[in-house]
């Protein structure tokens, strides 16, 4: 009997076993259709994961990010709100990526008051920089510039990313407002400028206050002290276009297209050249060119351009579709949800 009773539990585990490792490759090859961008399908398996009963906080996460990056907010949210509910040992980075999912799609959803409370919440918790930047970009959306700003300086107190004071910027550039957002751009070159060889980021800060000569310097140092600073060569080709110079970005750009490192970027720079140049059919094969490296380091540029492009060929499902995607990839970029809500409006 003793012999009977082990043997059933042993099967048990067993069969306990190959479920949940059944399970976790289901999971993961969802995980790699969300980011091959084949939606239908991620949301499928993700959902199939859902049903064995394993990983079904992160299978939830997941189904939410393939219904997001479909525009689907309504069923996006049902899902987020299930991966909180299912939370068990993710750590706390995990639910604050949950909730920020969950308040963006409340807010295109059109339950803004809903994303306000889930930033309020998690604020409650702690004065998290870029929680207050979310909330002072919502509260800049509802025409409430004053509690923007507040959100924004306080977030500016507690932080020396850059980046931050960047998109801060860019929320106030959205909104007819850069003179306001200048004062953060200057924050950010304090910043940069603590460091002696930080050239490229005080090269971006320059740019964006159309700083072009102290920009091109930095940009150049950026690139003599490392040839390989992708980063840094498209930026500077991005000087020399907005200062109407396509021939000397065009060249540059083809300079690096023999580099592996730097091809995609490259690549970038020259759809850029070809779209100054209203060549849009020459930019796209530039941006898939790029593509095909696969350099995470120059695809968010590549893939922003590429919705750029779709939209000034006029195929507006595609644009969609790309943009929907790209705020999938980086739900916080500025730019990229600019850009999908101008096209949910198309």
């Amino acid at each position: 009997m003793k012999k009977t009773i082990f043997l059933m539990l042993a099967c048990l585990l067993f069969m306990t076993g190959c479920a949940r490792s059944d399970a976790r490759k289901l999971f993961l090859q969802a995980s790699d259709e969300l980011t091959g961008g084949t939606y239908d399908t991620a949301a499928a398996d993700f959902q199939k994961t859902v049903d064995s009963g394993y990983y079904l906080s992160e299978s939830y996460r997941g189904l939410g990010l393939a219904y997001m990056c479909q525009s689907d907010y309504a069923d996006a949210c049902i899902a987020f709100e299930k991966s909180l509910l299912n939370v068990d040992s993710q750590s706390a980075g995990f639910v604050k990526d949950v909730n920020l999912y969950l308040a963006y799609c409340r807010q295109r959803h059109g339950e803004a008051d809903k994303a306000m409370e889930i930033y309020n919440t998690l604020l409650e918790k702690e004065s998290d920089p870029d929680v207050l930047f979310l909330r002072g970009r919502l509260h800049m959306e509802q025409n409430d510039s004053g509690d923007a700003k507040t959100d924004f300086d306080k977030a500016a107190s507690l932080s020396s990313d850059y980046d931050l004071f960047i998109n801060i910027y860019e929320v106030y550039a959205a909104n007819d407002k850069k003179a306001d957002g200048s004062a953060y751009l200057e924050q950010a070159l304090t910043i940069v400028n603590q460091s002696e060889t930080d050239y490229y980021n005080k090269g971006l800060v320059n740019y964006y206050l159309q700083n072009y000569d102290d920009a091109k310097d930095y940009l150049i140092k950026a690139i003599q002290e490392n040839s390989e600073d992708d980063g840094s060569i498209l930026l500077l080709g991005k000087v020399y276009l907005d200062t109407d110079d396509v021939a000397d970005a065009r060249a540059m750009y083809k300079e690096h297209l023999d580099d592996k490192k730097n091809a995609a970027a490259a690549y970038n720079g020259l759809a850029l050249c070809d779209m100054a140049e209203n060549n849009y059919d020459a930019a796209l094969a530039d941006v898939q060119s790029g593509l095909a490296y696969d350099d995470e380091s120059a695809n968010r540029g590549l893939r922003f351009n590429e919705i750029v492009i779709y939209e000034h060929q006029r195929d507006w499902n595609t644009a969609k579709t790309k943009a929907a995607a790209y705020v999938g990839y980086y739900p916080t970029d500025e730019a990229g949800l600019r850009e999908n809500e101008f096209l949910e409006t198309r």
